[in-house]
């Protein structure tokens, strides 16, 4: 479940200092970033993915 939480434990864990959402059906770039990470979730706001990037 998509939470201000889940946000910072997943900053701690990666490392990355920046953190993105990214909702169903949008656009993002998919320029390469070393510090952030980039959470995915669906229409129930349920995490879909995690990535690092």
């Amino acid at each position: 479940m998509v939470t201000e939480e889940l946000g910072t434990k997943v900053l701690s864990e990666t490392g990355s200092r920046v953190l993105r959402w990214i909702p169903p059906r949008s656009a993002v770039t998919m320029d390469y970033r070393t510090d952030r990470v980039s959470i995915s979730y669906d229409d129930q706001r349920m995490v879909t993915a995690i990535r690092c990037g």
